[in-house]
């Protein structure tokens, strides 16, 4: 076998390694990036791909291991979905139990479960009060959480308070204080087969990671997550994830125009079921939603991460809701891989030929912008609509979002049904108080949706699927909550 020329069986084979290992399955679009994961599996073990390929055939544990740590890739920033951690730290004031325990189920390299952390500090809970455990099944991804460091682009949506008080500067990069990396413990965990590490569980985070789980599997993981949870506890999952939870008895709570799920206490009234309908994220009544951006989407910063985020030499840390996520066609960096400086990664991959776009999505989430520009512009010479999406996201970065827009129209110009793209239009126009021309991006994103079934990944420089975006792009006022599901 060369790299890049998998017939279908031995990719089928490849992909049943995955989903047994780890229960992960990929929609027919992703299964081609398996080729890329495993020939970067190979390199990392200084063999050829046709001889990986042989021991991963045979399932060699050291093999499929390393496979995993490179299929699957850690994706998450500080403070995602901010309406959820505001909420546990609201109810887990009330909880009366001495410990109020956290569980952040596919972690991958620690921003969700230090957050969690500090929005329970934030909200006054001392420490000992509360606990979270953070699992994952990369082991790297794990080791980097370990540490506490990150760059820029984890924290680009960090509010300068919480900055200030839980993270101190370590060179270009960012480490999280002791009293946080106290209060969370890294562990291995197996979704697709370990049970619950706990029981009698608070809360539990699993965001963006069901949705890679055939649905039976998930399923099945969610009955574990009930199984753990104390009556009354809370469970997290992501827009996408909350059909899966239909019939299997979880009331909903209002988080700030988005969902949390709860298991019943004995004896409490049962919540009333106005609307068999799933929440929508947006701004206010009567406004347009901005849609959920995919990972690596920068929204509204604030002034003074605009600023740090124009400097090139920040180094840092790839990371998007604490998950763990399959390859994709576009791979990125492995979250963690030791420090090495970012610069030298970059030039290591232009030396295996790796394309542009890619270096440029590994410069950007290295706070490297400038060079993240440059090879955007590279790689759109050859018309990729992606590239110009990434030269979209730099733009506004630094607050650019006249540059952003026309970047985005350039994308649209070589492939007009890029949801996405119109999708970023939504964002960028809210932002510049341009509400009727964000109403006009909405109804091209949902124009660019007909067709495409809910688990349809989109085209864009990160991944997400066409059922997310559909969520997100509904407005405001058509939302209702579901009771007891």
């Amino acid at each position: 076998m060369s790299e890049g020329v998998l017939d279908d069986a031995t990719l089928a084979r490849v992909e049943d390694v995955l989903q047994s290992a780890c229960g992960v399955t990929l929609a027919r679009s992703l299964r081609r990036s398996l080729e890329t994961a495993l020939g970067r599996a190979a390199r990392s073990r200084g063999l050829e791909p046709d001889a990986f390929l042989r021991k991963l055939l045979v399932r060699e544990a050291a093999a499929v291991e390393c496979f995993i740590e490179h299929a699957v890739i850690g994706e998450t920033y500080f403070f995602r979905h901010p309406e959820h951690l505001r909420t546990l730290a609201r109810l887990a004031q009330a909880h009366p139990a001495p410990c109020f325990q956290v569980w952040s189920a596919g972690c991958a390299s620690g921003e969700e479960p230090y957050s969690i952390a500090m929005a329970l500090m934030a909200e006054g809970l001392p420490e000992g009060r509360f606990r979270v455990l953070a699992t994952d099944v990369s082991g790297r991804a794990l080791q980097r959480a370990r540490e506490g460091v990150y760059g820029p682009w984890s924290l680009r949506r960090i509010e300068p308070e919480q900055e200030k008080r839980f993270l101190v500067a370590n060179g270009d990069d960012y480490a999280v204080i002791p009293q946080v990396r106290h209060a969370v413990e890294f562990r291995r965990h197996n979704l697709a087969v370990d049970p619950p590490p706990f029981m009698g569980l608070g809360a539990i985070f699993c965001r963006n990671v069901l949705i890679y789980f055939p649905t039976e599997l998930a399923r099945e993981v969610l009955k574990r997550f009930i199984s753990a949870l104390a009556p009354g506890g809370l469970l997290f999952v992501s827009p996408a994830e909350v059909p899966l939870t239909n019939g299997l008895g979880l009331e909903t709570v209002e988080a700030e125009g988005s969902v949390a799920l709860r298991v019943p206490a004995p004896g409490a009234p049962r919540a009333a079921t106005p609307e068999a309908r799933l929440p929508r994220l947006g701004m206010g009544r009567n406004q347009v939603a901005s849609p959920v951006p995919p990972a690596g989407w920068p929204q509204a910063l604030d002034d003074s991460r605009a600023r740090r985020a124009r400097v090139p030499e920040g180094r840092p840390s790839l990371s998007e809701p604490g998950t763990s996520r399959p390859a994709r066609a576009a791979p990125t960096p492995d979250a963690a891989t030791p420090a090495v400086p970012r610069s030298v990664a970059v030039d290591a991959l232009a030396a295996e030929e790796v394309p542009a776009l890619e270096r440029a999505i590994i410069a950007a989430r290295a706070g490297h912008f400038e060079e993240a520009e440059a090879l955007a512009r590279e790689a759109a010479k050859a018309l990729v609509p992606e590239a110009y999406l990434l030269l979209s996201m730099v733009a506004e970065v630094r607050d650019d979002l006249n540059g952003a827009v026309e970047a985005v129209r350039k994308a649209l110009y070589l492939e007009p049904r890029l949801a996405l793209g119109h999708a970023t239009l939504v964002a960028l126009y809210g932002r510049m108080d341009r509400p009727e021309d964000a109403e006009r991006a909405r109804q091209n994103a949902l124009r660019a949706l007909d067709g495409l079934d809910d688990e349809h990944p989109l085209r864009g420089v990160e991944t997400m699927t066409a059922g997310g975006l559909r969520q997100a792009l509904a407005p405001v006022e058509q939302a209702g909550w579901l009771g007891v599901r």
